[in-house]
């Protein structure tokens, strides 16, 4: 099994910074960013290749669509993944990331390190155990560097949950900015305005280029309040087609109109990725 070397740990402005000694062997190195934004029904999931191959996967969607998704964007010899990233332990972000961490190699898994009372919690406990991944809390103040311009900083949660049992997952969702030079974009999960509000007091730079919207455009999020904190030009949806929830409310996509933000959403626009050069960045969609 292919792993990541944590080859050094230092304090700078007070962030811990992980670096990370190899590279996929996708890697293309054609300096491109790509995050591919899967169209897995309703939940999340995020792909992520860096530059030089490194390998991010955010989320896992409610059932084991992603492991198709991902067929579709790796080479079929390709069986390692670099970096999962849990953003919470609701159903529809981490059931499909149990099929994964059975049919790839996953070296190192990011997650608030909380207990919740969950069939398919408990399921994704035992299958991390058995891969054998390292295991690593994400906290505000932590950074993922690759190395080739691409960097994740974990803003969110501000405190530790190791050892501790949750009953509302959004207070402790994993919030993090994906930066590639001059590119950034806000990985969300499922934050709610009362998170979005303490990142704003918190006084961290939150300007982004493009926004994943939290809670799948649901209207306990993206408050205008937050939407002027990082204004985004592009806001992604992450939506399943006729979903039981109708989402996304009609409400928060007036909210995205009003701040002329244009928005991709997967249950309309399929498949939706995005490829940068660190300056530009392009969006194609599958429908």
């Amino acid at each position: 099994m292919k792993r990541f070397s944590l080859i050094h740990l230092v304090i700078l402005l007070c962030l811990s910074v992980f670096s990370f000694s190899t590279y996929s062997v996708a890697s293309q190195k054609d300096g491109l960013l790509k995050i591919h934004f899967f169209d897995i029904g309703q939940g999340d999931s995020i792909f992520i290749e860096t530059p030089s191959g490194y390998q991010i996967l955010v989320d896992g969607g409610p059932d084991n669509k992603v492991l198709s998704k991902l067929g579709e964007v790796m080479p079929f010899f390709d069986k390692d993944i670099d970096v999962v990233v849990v953003s919470h332990p609701h159903a529809d972000h981490i059931a499909g990331l149990i099929s994964v961490l059975d049919k790839y190699e996953v070296a190192n898994v990011f997650e608030a390190e909380e207990d919740y009372n969950s069939s398919e919690f408990k399921a994704w406990e035992g299958a991390i155990k058995e891969e054998g991944a390292n295991e690593i809390e994400a906290i505000t103040g932590k950074i993922i560097d690759f190395g080739d311009g691409v960097i994740l900083e974990f803003l969110h949660p501000f405190e530790s949950f190791v050892g501790t049992e949750t009953d509302k997952p959004h207070d402790d969702v994993v919030v993090a900015i994906l930066r590639y030079n001059n590119f950034e974009l806000m990985l969300a999960g499922d934050m709610e305005a009362k998170i979005e509000r303490r990142l704003i007091m918190a006084g961290y730079n939150l300007d982004s280029d493009v926004l994943k919207a939290g809670h799948h455009g649901s209207k306990t999020s993206s408050s205008e309040e937050f939407l002027s904190a990082i204004s985004p030009e592009v806001v992604i949806i992450q939506v399943g087609e006729k979903n039981r929830y109708g989402l996304p409310t009609p409400e928060i996509l007036k909210r995205f109109d009003d701040y002329d933000i244009k928005y991709y959403r997967n249950d309309l626009n399929g498949d939706i990725k995005l490829t940068s050069d660190g300056i530009n960045y392009l969006i194609s969609t599958q429908k």
